[in-house]
C-alpha cells in the first residue's frame, strides 16, 4: 500500500462512538480481591471520593452471601451509607433473586445481574450450572418489573476461562440470547481472564451486533496480556460505548486458581486518559480521577499500579521535560 493510499479513504478512529460511559467498579470488584476486610466507613469515604470524578456509573457492591465475599458482606451498609449524586448511576451485583430484593431494599438504580459462560467457573462461583444461572437471571428480572431499576447481564468468561481455557464463540452468543430474551436492559461481555486480544474483540462484537443490531452492549476490562486499552479501542470501533474499569486496576475474580496473578482491572484513569485524548466525549474528568487514584493507591498500599499513576499523563511528561530543559 502506498502512502497516499494511507492517507486516504476510511481512517478507524471515523468509527468510534461520539461519547464513553464508564463504569467504575473499584468497590466491587476491586474490593472484593483484597485479602483484607476494609472497614465500612472507609468503603463509603472511597464510594464518595469516587462520585466526584464525573464517572457515570459505580458498582458499589455485591449483593453474594457473606461466605463467597467476605470483604463485601457490609453490602446493606455500605449501599444505604453512601451519599448518592444525581449525575451517578449506583449499581451492585446481584447473583440471583434472593440479591435482588436487598438491591431493591437499598434502592439501587441498576443490578448487575452475573452470569459466566464457562460450566466450570460457573460451579466454582455460584455452584450452578449455567441454565440454572440463567433462570436466576430471568427471575431477577421479573422483580425488577414495577420498580426503576435495570437489569445489566454482566457475562463472565466470555472470551477465556482459567479452568476450560479459550471459550467458543457460540457458547458467548447462546447466553447473550438467553439474557436478552429475559429482557434484560443492557448486556456487558466481560474479558475474566484479562487474555483477549483485539482480534478476538472484534470478531465477538460484530457477531453480537449482527444477532442483536439494537443491543445495549459494553466491555468489562480486565489486563493480564497488557492489550486492554487496545481491546478497548477495538470495541469501540464495532459500535461499545460503555467500559468497565477500576481506580488503580484492582479487581479480578474470587475463584481463580491458585497462583494466578495479574488479572486486574483496566485501570480508570489510563482509560479516561486516552479516551479524553482523543476528543471523545467522557464525563470522567481526567484530572479528578488521577487524584482520587493517588488516594486510593496511598490508602490501599497499593504502590504505582497504573501508567498515570507512573508519571504518563501528557500533562506530567510535557511538564518534566520542559523542567529538565530549563
Amino acid at each position: 500500500m502506498s502512502p497516499s493510499e494511507l492517507t486516504t479513504g476510511h481512517s478507524p478512529l471515523e468509527s468510534v462512538p461520539e461519547a464513553v460511559t464508564v463504569v467504575e467498579m473499584l468497590p466491587r470488584d476491586g474490593f472484593q480481591r483484597l485479602d483484607e476486610f476494609i472497614p465500612t466507613e472507609e468503603k463509603i469515604e472511597l464510594i464518595n471520593k469516587l462520585s466526584t470524578t464525573g464517572v457515570d456509573e459505580i458498582e458499589v457492591t455485591s449483593f453474594t452471601h457473606p461466605k463467597a465475599v467476605p470483604t463485601l458482606r457490609d453490602a446493606d451498609e455500605v449501599a444505604n451509607g453512601i451519599d448518592r449524586h444525581e449525575d451517578v448511576t449506583y449499581r451492585a451485583l446481584v447473583p440471583n433473586a434472593v440479591g435482588m430484593e436487598r438491591a431493591i431494599d437499598a434502592n439501587l438504580d441498576k443490578v448487575n445481574a452475573l452470569v459466566t459462560v464457562s460450566e466450570t467457573y460457573s460451579a466454582n462461583n455460584q455452584n450452578m450450572a449455567v441454565e440454572e444461572i440463567l433462570s436466576e437471571v430471568e427471575a431477577v428480572v421479573d422483580l425488577a418489573e414495577g420498580t426503576d431499576i435495570e437489569v445489566e447481564a454482566g457475562i463472565g468468561t466470555s472470551f477465556y476461562c482459567p479452568y476450560e481455557g479459550r471459550i467458543p464463540m457460540e457458547d458467548t452468543l447462546s447466553v447473550v440470547d438467553s439474557v436478552v430474551e429475559a429482557g434484560v436492559d443492557e448486556v456487558t461481555l466481560a474479558t475474566t481472564m484479562g487474555l483477549a486480544n483485539p482480534r478476538e474483540i472484534t470478531e465477538m462484537y460484530t457477531a453480537v451486533f449482527d444477532r442483536h443490531p439494537d443491543i445495549d452492549i459494553g466491555l468489562h476490562l480486565h489486563d493480564t496480556n497488557g492489550m486492554s486499552l487496545a481491546n478497548t479501542l477495538a470495541a469501540m470501533q464495532c459500535g461499545v460505548d460503555r467500559f468497565d474499569t477500576s481506580h488503580c486496576g484492582l479487581g479480578g475474580g474470587v475463584v481463580l486458581p491458585d497462583g494466578l496473578t495479574g488479572v486486574g482491572n483496566t485501570p480508570t484513569e489510563d482509560l479516561v486518559q486516552m479516551v479524553s485524548g482523543m476528543d471523545i466525549d467522557i464525563s470522567a474528568d481526567p484530572s479528578r480521577v488521577e487524584a482520587v487514584a493517588h488516594q486510593v493507591a496511598d490508602q490501599l498500599e497499593l504502590g504505582a499500579t497504573s501508567h498515570v499513576l507512573m508519571g504518563g499523563t501528557v500533562e506530567r511528561v510535557l511538564e518534566t521535560v520542559a523542567e529538565d530543559n530549563k
